[in-house]
């Protein structure tokens, strides 16, 4: 058990929101999948929001299988951490990065402070933090938070904002429970009864709970007040300049994804290639990651309207409540925010 416990501090971090603060791996070229000559192909940079990891999959697919060199580009994963990752994808072509994963309310923060970036596809169609809780404590609705301590890594980020929207949803007052800091270490602070409650990925800190035989209850912050999650966001004068570029970095990401949602076996088996062995940790766990993120990446309307789609809808309605809960100083122009256009 030690072992696998050892692995909370690093897995906890894999969806870890902006605000994180230790070093960035170095960049790191994919696998090549086929042998063109890297002349032939325009280098792209991917700034990832955290290091290699399963999470990433169906941009590992789309390397693997040649999909961005069928569109003439040869990717750059380079990993670092989302508040930075950002940044970098508004200061392109200075930054030389075209592309970057974030958050779709990173975006509107970003678009805040004056940021000229644009979420250009969705991966995560429903935003993946919940609340978490042994059975035993008997987790069923959002009542049962009420006299509960619930445990967060801190008071910034995608788990913050979870907190606060479940309490936007129902009206209710903080004071309804006792909201406690623990860091990044959700899972073992509730395996060892140290909270009651905490707040965490779906795909991350109930399976390893479960990995430990325990039985775990789940409150999905999606079913309660859904939230814009993660995507690819490019710059506006990317867009403007070389929208070919863009659609063809968003086309061979989204076979990817169709890859990955067809075929997760083969899709996790391409994964461990590009995931160093000092970085995989549990390859039994790493995999069941991967299985509970492919839920979070379809809906009812990427049926309709295709993978990587966009709700405008849930953009306001997230954009609404980051202004109402004060995280948004002021409104934010939801339509300017993303686009569509891309992924079709």
């Amino acid at each position: 058990m030690l072992n696998r416990l050892l692995l909370i501090a690093t897995l906890a971090l894999t969806l870890a929101a902006c605000g994180a603060t230790p070093a960035a791996p170095a960049a790191t070229n994919a696998p090549a999948a086929t042998n063109a000559p890297a002349t032939e192909l325009r280098k792209v940079t991917l700034a990832m929001s955290y290091i290699p990891n399963v999470q990433f999959a169906p941009y590992y697919v789309a390397a693997a299988k040649g999909y961005y060199k069928d569109a003439g580009i040869e990717v750059v994963f380079d990993y670092n951490f989302e508040n930075d990752v950002v940044q970098r994808a508004a200061s392109w072509p200075e930054s030389k990065v075209e592309f970057a994963t974030a958050s779709g309310t990173s975006t509107l923060l970003a678009r805040q402070q004056g940021l000229p970036v644009k979420t250009v596809d969705t991966l995560y169609q429903q935003f993946p933090v919940v609340f978490f809780a042994k059975s035993s404590t008997g987790l069923k609705s959002v009542d049962d938070l009420k006299g509960k301590t619930v445990g967060i890594p801190g008071r910034f980020g995608e788990s913050l904002y979870a907190l606060m929207a479940v309490l936007y949803a129902n009206k209710l007052d903080e004071s309804a429970m006792t909201v406690q800091e623990i860091g990044f270490t959700q899972a073992q602070t509730v395996l060892e009864d140290k909270v009651q409650v905490a707040i965490g990925y779906a795909m991350n800190e109930p399976v390893i709970l479960r990995q430990q035989g325990e039985q775990v209850d789940v409150l999905r912050v999606a079913d309660i007040y859904d939230l814009a999650a993660n995507g690819i966001v490019a710059s506006e004068a990317l867009i403007q300049q070389d929208p070919q570029l863009v659609r063809g970095f968003i086309m061979a990401s989204l076979r990817g994804l169709r890859d990955t949602l067809d075929n997760p076996d083969e899709a996790y088996t391409t994964s461990l290639t590009f995931i160093p062995e000092a970085q995989l940790g549990d390859p039994t766990l790493q995999r069941q990651v991967l299985q509970e993120s492919l839920p979070y990446w379809s809906s009812a309307k990427t049926a309709s309207e295709g993978l990587g789609f966009t709700d405008a809808d849930l953009w306001a309605k997230t954009e609404q409540f980051m202004r109402d809960a004060k995280i948004l100083a002021g409104p934010v122009d939801v339509s300017a925010a993303f686009t569509n256009e891309f992924i079709k």
